[in-house]
């Protein structure tokens, strides 16, 4: 036995590789090869087996080599390449130095390798050793693998899959609903019928076999047809037996070859349709090739001879004895220069003499001739016939090829085609010949258009009639046609004749109807869209500049808390409460008027031709009485108001966006006043709705600004001091935060902080304040020893307490600012609302407790004024509760407020929480406050809100307040 070599052809040229592979068996060697033919091929061959070596021919495409090249270099794998050139004289190297030869192989034997590679004596050969990591391989022949539009995998032999690529898992899920997973038996995941198929093809690999087969579906999202090719994968194990190689599985290859297939049906059609053409031709036809062979006849030749079409193909011209003319005829027209001729022969048909006009055209570059022969006994017959048809033929090609009519114009006569009269239900008998059988079954209020337009093309106005139209059906029915013709002039141009096609197109017109509708209306609901609602507004509008004293108005309804139904009951019930909402109020809408959705749960009215105001105000008030009752949602009842905007035309609009902008601010009013309620727009609606933006826009860049560092941002610290009102001492501050605005100057809180927390820009400012204060916190406690342990209470809004991550914000400020948690004299307390721990209270509790861990203090603000949670109150782990400052602000005025300040420290003492007041503002609530038990006040009245380099000299100088 020779030596042992598994080799890898890379050439898209058969015959090479064998003369190859014959050299090295003739040098002692013994092969397991493969040969592929592009890169995709390549690059799964390479991957699964052991090779020796490579082979590639240079001659190849340059990119077909290049990747070739770029792969072995890029997988890790130590392969020897051996390039294969068609140039004898090239100099041939083998290098053995670069990296260790492969299984093995020495230089000697790679220089045999060449050496036999160059027994075909037009070769010549070189080595490329190349050597990369193994993991860099892998990661781009998976790549490759993924990224090539084949379907690739793989199985081992318990038809397990091993690797596949997102095209091959796309498409079995869309074929067969199964998601595929590593190690899934593909087998069984198939339907019952087909498991048997797909284990013969799978066996068959498994045995050694390289076959493919075709596939077709008719799955959208699926390739029609796929050649899907079956690769026994060898066992790459060394001590395998080389002349019955341990299979390891199959590698599968899916290629798409739809295109393929259309093209070959593409070029079967036409040839068919070429043979039926020539079918249908009254005369004998046959055509030949170059060499003068028969390449086929019309049925009319086989007919008239009693001969079988299929015995003429391939045979020579003249094996039929019956008219020698004819082929001598052939044989010189063939092989002269001439395009075409023509000439009058004699054949015995049946054993009577007859006479044929034969006509000879050649085609495919005079490579082929087609022949035509017409029997021209009785000539004048024939040739009157002939032309009639020739000329009957070229107007229908012209005209159509459906329905055809021919009109006689000299004798008024026309020729329905039998399909002509089959698109109108009727049999070949049942119409006659008349022209009132086309015009009394034209739809009315078409039938002028359509004489008036025979008209214009008899009368030479017109190049051609063409027109849709509809016709009357045997069923009383109307049924859309085209209609098309061509007319036939004398010498004086006058029209004799003119024929022309009728094509069915009712399915076309319905499909445009449908399209339009489509395109206009919205899918879910069936309403109007926004493109078909702003084109009718537009229209409002110009009607109101030509009609002095003509008004409309538009309506803007969002529903209230649609987001709760969504998150709650799921969309599909979301989406039938839409459609029910849609039906309730379509009868609220009086003919004329435009009912649309927007999208999501917006929908807009548009009302016309209105006297004022109230006829648009009784709308929305009957659109709210409509609402108030339940929709019943698969056995659950449903309630939902609405916020209504209205905006009328008084403004003297020019765009219809501008009236759907305006009603959209007044439904936001709406909202913001409490919903369920609409709202006239009015310019102050604007006004503020563009200060807003305004207002967003410079917030934005004040954000950004303050990012660049602390000598250019707006934004401002200020810290209002906490007051022990058992000691009179400053035990702690909370930290505000103040803006300045380059040209507006201070910006109130109250208008800047609801912005940040609608568009979320508080969570980056929360985070810049954290850290500012825990900062601040760090210096004070280092600068004011004497009145420590002072505090810092930072406010978290209800975004930012909705952070996944805002434990982790918070363990990081305190690394960042020195604030361990081992420290004694750790002293920030996080500020949190009613509202953002109430939203979910689960979660909410195990954040809390997670944010303790950090030896950082919780305190529930503004209490009393949100949700009823004292019941909640002791699930959560608070150290603090806060007062909220209208509790405070009426004590002394207010019996009330007392008994609700006494009852909110009782509770908080009773939980072991200690209480803070805000909003003291005088001596009197400072003693109230006392007599309560209250632990801690803060206010004007002691301060108010300081700048940092303003607290040192506030401790310093702290007035005694008890």
């Amino acid at each position: 036995m020779g030596k042992s070599l598994r080799v890898l052809i890379a050439d898209p040229w058969a015959d090479d590789g064998s003369r190859w592979v014959r050299g090295l068996e003739q040098r002692g060697f013994q092969l397991i090869w493969q040969q592929v033919k592009s890169v995709t091929e390549f690059t799964v061959a390479l991957s699964q087996q052991g090779w020796d070596f490579v082979l590639v021919h240079s001659t190849s495409s340059d990119d077909l080599i290049g990747e070739i090249l770029t792969q072995v270099r890029e997988s890790g794998i130590a392969v020897p390449v051996v390039v294969v050139s068609g140039n004898p004289t090239e100099n041939v190297t083998v290098s053995t130095t670069s990296a260790d030869a492969p299984s093995g192989k020495t230089g000697t034997e790679l220089a045999s390798i060449v050496s036999a590679v160059e027994y075909h004596p037009h070769y010549a050969a070189r080595v490329i050793q190349s050597s990369e990591p193994v993991w860099e391989r892998e990661a781009n022949l998976s790549a490759l693998i993924e990224n090539t539009e084949d379907a690739i995998w793989s199985i081992d032999p318990q038809y397990r899959v091993v690797v596949f690529n997102s095209a091959f898992q796309q498409q079995f899920y869309t074929v067969y609903g199964v998601a595929l997973s590593q190690g899934m038996n593909l087998v069984d995941t198939l339907p019952a019928e087909l498991r048997d198929v797909w284990t013969g093809y799978y066996d068959r690999a498994l045995r050694g076999d390289r076959f493919s087969i075709e596939l077709h579906y008719d799955v959208p999202g699926v390739p029609a047809d796929i050649e899907v090719s079956f690769s026994p994968i060898v066992a790459k194990d060394g001590s395998a037996d080389v002349a019955q190689p341990q299979i390891a599985g199959v590698a599968v290859f899916g290629r798409n070859i739809s295109d393929r297939k259309r093209a070959e049906a593409a070029t079967l059609a036409a040839k068919d349709q070429f043979q039926a053409v020539l079918d249908a031709v009254p005369g004998c036809v046959s055509w030949f090739s170059a060499d003068l062979k028969y390449l086929g006849i019309n049925r009319y030749l086989a007919s008239t001879f009693n001969v079988s079409p299929e015995n003429f193909i391939g045979k020579e011209l003249g094996f039929m004895a019956s008219s020698p003319g004819f082929s001598e005829f052939v044989e010189e027209f063939i092989t002269s220069s001439l395009k075409e001729s023509s000439v009058e022969i004699a054949a015995r048909v049946a054993g009577e003499l007859r006479s044929y006009l034969v006509v000879a055209q050649k085609y495919a570059q005079n490579q082929a001739a087609v022949v035509v022969g017409i029997d021209i006994t009785d000539r004048l017959e024939v040739e009157e016939a002939l032309r009639e048809s020739q000329e009957r033929y070229a107007l229908a090609v012209q005209g159509a090829n459906d329905g055809l009519w021919d009109w006689n114009l000299r004798t008024d006569a026309i020729y329905f085609s039998p399909r002509w009269k089959e698109m109108l239900g009727y049999a070949d008998g049942e119409i006659g010949n008349s022209p009132t059988e086309w015009f009394s079954r034209v739809h009315p209020e078409e039938l002028d258009w359509l004489q008036a337009q025979l008209a214009a093309h008899l009368d030479g106005r017109s190049p051609h009639f063409e027109i849709e139209h509809r016709m009357r059906h045997k069923d009383d029915t109307y049924r859309w046609m085209l209609s098309r013709g061509l007319a036939v002039r004398d010498r004086d141009q006058k029209a004799y004749r003119m024929a022309g096609s009728q094509t069915d197109i009712t399915k076309r017109k319905r499909a445009e109807e449908q399209l339009l509708h489509d395109a206009l209306h919205d899918g879910l609901t069936g309403l109007s869209n926004r493109v078909l609602f702003l084109d009718r507004l537009g229209q409002a509008i110009e009607r109101s500049k030509r009609q002095p004293g003509y008004q409309f108005a538009v309506l803007f309804l969002d529903l209230d808390r649609f987001k709760v139904v969504n998150d709650s009951l799921g969309h599909v019930v979301g989406d039938q409460l839409l459609v029910a909402i849609a039906r309730r109020l379509e009868p609220c809408i009086k003919f004329g008027d435009t009912f649309a959705r927007l999208g999501e749960d917006e929908f807009t009215i548009l009302i016309e031709d209105i006297k004022d105001v109230s006829d648009a105000t009784r709308l929305a008030d009957r659109i709210h009485l409509e609402l108030q009752s339940p929709f019943n949602l698969n056995g659950q009842d449903v309630f939902t108001t609405a916020s209504i905007g209205i905006a009328l035309n008084d403004a003297k609009y020019d765009r219809p966006e501008d009236v759907l902008r305006n009603a959209d601010t007044a439904m936001y009013r709406a909202k913001a006043l409490g919903r369920a309620r609409h709202e006239l727009f009015d310019t102050a609606m604007h006004d503020r709705a563009v200060a807003l933006l305004q207002l967003e826009t410079d917030l934005r860049r004040a954000i950004a600004v303050n990012d660049l560092g602390r000598s250019c941002q707006e934004f401002h610290m200020r810290y209002q001091p906490i007051v022990n009102l058992r000691t009179g001492k400053v035990s702690g501050f909370e930290s505000l935060i103040r803006w300045k605005h380059p040209t507006r100057g201070w910006v109130s809180p109250g208008s800047f902080i609801p912005v940040a927390e609608e568009t979320g820009l508080i969570v980056p400012l929360g985070q810049w304040i954290l850290k500012e204060a825990c900062h601040q916190l760090k210096q004070w406690q280092h600068h004011f020893p004497d009145h420590l342990p002072l505090s810092v209470s930072v406010n978290l809004s209800t975004r930012q307490f909705a952070q996944p991550d805002l434990f982790e914000q918070v363990s990081q400020i305190l690394c960042q600012t020195d604030l361990a948690k081992g420290d004694l004299k750790l002293n920030l307390k996080l500020e949190i609302t009613e509202s953002a721990i109430m939203e979910n209270p689960e979660a909410a509790t195990e954040l809390l407790k997670k944010l303790k861990t950090l030896g950082v203090q919780l305190m529930i603000d503004d209490f009393g004024t949100g949700y009823s949670s004292l019941s909640y109150l002791q699930r959560f782990p608070f150290d603090v509760v806060k007062i909220d400052q209208s509790f405070v602000s009426r004590l002394g005025t207010d019996g009330d407020s007392e008994e609700i300040v006494r009852a909110i420290v009782t509770l908080a003492h009773n939980l072991g929480m200690e209480v803070v007041a805000e909003g003291v503002e005088t001596a009197e609530h400072r003693d109230q406050l006392q007599a309560l038990n209250a632990e801690y006040g803060q206010g004007y009245f002691f301060a108010k809100p300081l700048a940092a380099d303003q607290v040192a000299s506030f401790l310093s100088n702290t007035p005694h307040w008890m």
